[in-house]
């Protein structure tokens, strides 16, 4: 009889010993579902993958409450599925920010080729040109040469949304700027460049 009970004892020991290891706090999950998230902003995920960033912060609020309340299962299931939901949006975020900076690269190129050629077209036809008229059209172009430069400078700080209006308007602005030195000059301004 006195056999059986360090049987009977073990498996009772592993399984408290099991559960114990259960009921403690889940650190290693915590750190590793704030990394994701902590990846995820990087990449600006709630920006631009808002229907991956969302569920995903949501279930990260939620395993906080039961964090809180000291439910370690629910709460690391929660921080599981955020870990995912934060990964994914992650990798949604780079692809889609990487192409929006494309996009806004590729308007300032258009306009940086746009400007380029209307100053030569401009050099080109200065005696057709009012002296009068002259130091203002200058002070344009010196204009958009400072807002060119500043898109470059706002999309190194993250201001994507800033860039792309900046960029946009500059090329209308140009194309402004090219009417006004067609009436100008009486001659037609042919636009040659291939931007990248």
């Amino acid at each position: 009889m006195n056999r059986s009970i360090p049987l009977f004892i073990s498996p009772v020991l592993a399984l408290a010993l099991l559960l114990a290891a259960c009921s403690g706090r889940p650190e290693p999950q915590i750190s590793r579902t704030e990394q994701a998230l902590q990846q995820a902003k990087e990449e600006r995920a709630e920006e631009f993958a808002p229907q991956n960033w969302g569920p995903a912060e949501e279930d990260y609020n939620q395993a906080q409450t039961m964090l809180a309340q000291k439910k370690w299962r629910e709460a690391t299931a929660l921080l599981l599925k955020a870990q995912a939901g934060f990964q994914k949006a992650r990798d949604v975020a780079k692809v889609k920010r990487a192409s929006y900076i494309r996009d806004v690269q590729s308007t300032q190129g258009a306009a940086e080729d746009r400007c380029k050629e209307l100053k030569e077209f401009y050099k080109t036809n200065l005696s057709r040109i009012p002296a009068a008229k002259r130091k203002e059209l200058e002070d344009t172009y010196k204009g958009f040469d400072e807002k060119l430069a500043k898109v470059t400078s706002q999309l190194g700080q993250g201001q994507y949304h800033d860039a792309k209006l900046l960029a946009e308007a500059t090329l209308r602005e140009l194309s402004e700027a090219q009417e006004e030195l067609e009436k100008l000059t009486g001659k037609k301004f042919h636009y040659l460049a291939h931007h990248k």
